[in-house]
């Protein structure tokens, strides 16, 4: 293949043949998500996909977020996974029948036909289904020998009498045919493919139906075909569903308040982005930090090694421009761990709860969250969240109005059933060492929840175009919009 594209004068062929070479010579130093990113970009894939409004270009849009987020899991939990590992996991979870679509979607939110597996449709009903291929060699499949059997002896189970292959694919017939509520097709054609013997119906259909079947296979009628429709009907695309919003976080808040197009691109259709810098950068801190506060409460002596050697241990190398960008980005991330050791960090006093998960019910709605730190001092509970830049220029007025704090009193209250005067808000600002503390009032709160059931209605109802906002500048998902800002 790759002789005969060399040789090719087709434009669009030397443009891929030089576009594979390249991704070629990147697999040792990229992983197999950074890869698959790269092509979806470059390729203006995703855009085309987003941009179009119809069920099934937003559905495949999402099905790619969703494999993503697998792929993700995956090359978190495998560390050294390199690409042709990562094809055979997907070879693999594919001959197993699973899909991201499959597990991670509401089928019943769409007026549509679904195409699934039987293994896919597993746990799901819909009113009509239609069971095709019913015939020999297809279903049930031919049996295939494993490689490399495992001796019976060794299997501890009791296996089950007579053909396992068999019994596997009567099993997944029954699943599939009771997905339907209402009504089931059972569907068969006399050739496939460019097959000249016919094949037999399905020992699964006269199982099922008995001489109901016996007389249908003797009286079999002429296969309809579509194409005999004289006239062709105007197929309309339909349009995706409103966006429905349960739960809301303060990142999503703030992310669709900057741009409503980057909130949908995130956390409606999950798109991927790459990792940058200063994520890595954050994130190695916040891991750090909450290891080395469960070494203190487990009476582990809180020195400047511990943290550093922490800090190694969960350092996060990905997004950084080279070694030189990375190592500068280390440096700094030392300096502001011993800096918070050598002023703020209080030896006496443990943290009560780390990386705290919550969820504030309001109405119709679900504040969720997770809160970096919480400390107790005799009655009074403080909140802290750290930050890896400066302070704002308002200083603490500023944060006196901060949304994200607000929202940490409304759990802190609902945690810990506390009066709001005996809850302390704290900002911790690592690049100046500082921290700025503020409380909240009852009518702040009430003001909060006002703002946060506004924004969710604008959600609902929002067109989700681009802000061209400033930020817009160095977006990771400007491919999307060309907003020019």
């Amino acid at each position: 293949m790759f002789e005969a594209a060399e040789e090719s004068n087709n434009e669009n062929i030397i443009k891929i043949f030089k576009y594979l070479k390249q991704k070629l010579n990147e697999i040792k130093t990229k992983t197999a998500g950074e890869l698959l990113f790269d092509f979806l970009q470059d390729f203006e894939i995703l855009p085309s996909l987003v941009n179009n409004d119809t069920v099934a270009a937003q559905t495949k849009a999402k099905n790619i977020a969703n494999f993503f987020q697998k792929l993700k899991i995956y090359e978190n939990e495998h560390k050294s996974a390199g690409v042709q590992e990562i094809v055979d996991w997907i070879e693999l979870t594919s001959d197993f029948g699973e899909s991201p679509l499959a597990l991670d979607t509401d089928w019943d939110e769409t007026d549509a036909v679904n195409i699934m597996s039987v293994h896919a449709a597993k746990g799901l009903e819909f009113p009509v289904v239609f069971l095709v291929n019913l015939v020999s060699e297809r279903f049930p499949t031919r049996e295939r020998q494993d490689q490399i059997p495992i001796p019976d002896q060794l299997i501890k189970e009791n296996l089950p009498k007579g053909d396992f292959h068999l019994q596997e694919e009567r099993r997944l017939f029954y699943v599939g045919m009771t997905r339907a509520a209402d009504k089931l097709y059972l569907t068969a054609s006399n050739f496939y493919g460019e097959a000249k013997r016919a094949k037999k119906l399905s020992p699964f259909i006269f199982e099922a139906l008995g001489e109901q079947a016996t007389t249908s296979e003797k009286t079999k009628t002429k296969q309809f075909i579509f194409s005999d429709y004289s006239k062709k009907r105007n197929i309309q695309h339909t349009k995706y569903n409103i966006h429905h919003v349960d739960a809301l976080s303060y990142s999503q808040i703030e992310t669709f308040k900057t741009c409503p197009m980057h909130y949908k691109l995130r956390y409606i259709y999950n798109i991927p982005s790459k990792p940058s810098g200063a994520q890595s950068m954050g994130i190695s801190i916040h891991a750090t930090l909450k290891s080395f506060f469960e070494k203190v409460k487990q009476n582990q002596k809180p020195t400047e090694k511990l943290m550093l050697d922490l800090l190694e241990q969960n350092w996060v190398a990905k997004g950084y421009e080279d070694k030189k960008h990375q190592k500068l980005a280390r440096k700094q991330t030392q300096q502001y761990l011993t800096g918070y050791l050598k002023q703020e960090f209080n030896p006496k006093l443990k943290p009560l709860m780390l990386e705290q998960p919550f969820v504030v019910s309001l109405p119709q709605l679900k504040l969720v969250g997770v809160i970096d730190r919480i400390d107790k001092t005799s009655k009074v509970i403080e909140i802290i969240d750290y930050k890896t830049g400066h302070p704002p220029t308002g200083g603490k007025k500023e944060v006196d109005k901060n949304l994200q704090l607000t929202i940490y009193a409304l759990a802190a209250k609902e945690l810990f059933g506390v009066d709001l005067k005996d809850i302390k808000l704290s900002l911790y600002y690592f690049e100046e060492q500082k921290k700025i503390t503020t409380t909240r009032t009852k009518k702040d709160l009430e003001n909060a929840q006002k703002e946060i059931l506004e924004i969710k209605k604008q959600i609902e109802n929002s067109n989700f175009e681009c802000s061209k906002d400033f930020f817009c500048q160095n977006c990771e998902y400007s491919m999307f919009c060309h907003s020019g800002a």
